[in-house]
């Protein structure tokens, strides 16, 4: 992967905001770092995640947000469960890219050892042989909106890019988006995501800092809002979500000096990646 001192990547970030060319960003992500590339050797255990509480749940319509440009776990689904899922999927901008989207059916379909569907051209054969709805830009709250109704919503790598009020407004607005009964499985990346493209910091790197010395770097082409899973949970808590399940993944090694913003004590706070399945009480 393309790599480039985190830094750096923050100042060129906040430039290309403020110059408001975010289709620039991803020319560049796609010609030029090939960090848009697609290369799917083998099935994403988040894929895997999503896909048995879906089958445990009995989920038939399924609501996602933040889906990214390939829509590869979208894919994923399709040809698991023959197309029987119904997928909405939302962006609040348009990130989708068609020859992405191709590339990631040829790969899946070979993974999985599955005649490749169409190929496709426009959003609407991607609903027609995919069954994915893709609408952008869209958020949560225009889906209320909409009234519809879904019997799942799935997010993957999506809640930490979220400021706090936003978060809670979308934790709102499921409540009258997904079904009673139905499900929220969500995957959450706990890590510095600086450290994607720059091997040489730590993937808590940004613990360090306090909440205005994080401001300088954090852009809103790559939002992240540093909240630890014990946050997530007493989030979830507050909002009275029922945690039918929660995962806690690999445990990093923080910073040798942690901003006091941080529970430095609870060893939650070092967590770099979890999954919480919610329901209503």
């Amino acid at each position: 992967m393309f790599q480039i001192n985190w830094k750096i990547k923050a100042f060129l970030y906040r430039v290309l905001f403020f110059l408001k060319v975010e289709k620039a960003l991803f020319f560049i992500q796609k010609k030029i770092t090939k960090s848009a590339n697609i290369n799917i050797d083998k099935v994403n255990e988040n894929w895997k995640y999503h896909l048995r509480y879906l089958q445990s749940f009995n989920s038939i319509t399924v609501l996602e947000f933040g889906a990214g440009k390939s829509l590869e776990q979208n894919i994923f689904f399709s040809y698991q469960l023959n197309g029987k899922l119904f997928q909405t999927v939302i962006d609040v901008s348009n990130m989708l890219d068609i020859d992405l989207f191709n590339q990631a059916s040829d790969q899946i379909a070979i993974i999985l050892k599955k005649n490749r569907k169409a190929i496709v051209r426009s959003v609407d054969e991607i609903k027609k042989f995919y069954n994915i709805e893709y609408i952008a830009p869209c958020d949560i709250e225009k889906i209320e909106r909409s009234g519809l109704k879904f019997d799942a919503c799935i997010s993957t790598t999506t809640l930490e890019h979220l400021p706090v009020a936003k978060l809670e407004n979308h934790f709102i607005s499921l409540k009258k988006i997904v079904k009673k009964n139905g499900i929220i499985s969500s995957l959450i990346d706990y890590s510095d995501h600086y450290c994607h493209t720059d091997k040489k910091i730590s993937p808590l790197n940004f613990l360090q800092f306090s909440e205005n010395s994080w401001k300088k770097y954090n852009t809103p082409y790559l939002f992240q809002n540093r909240l630890r899973h014990q946050d997530y949970r007493n989030l979830f808590l507050k909002m009275d979500y029922e945690i039918v399940e929660e995962k806690q993944g690999t445990i990093g090694t923080p910073p040798k000096i942690i901003s006091d913003k941080f529970d430095i004590i609870n060893k939650e706070t070092n967590i770099l990646w979890g999954h919480f399945l919610l329901k209503f009480k």
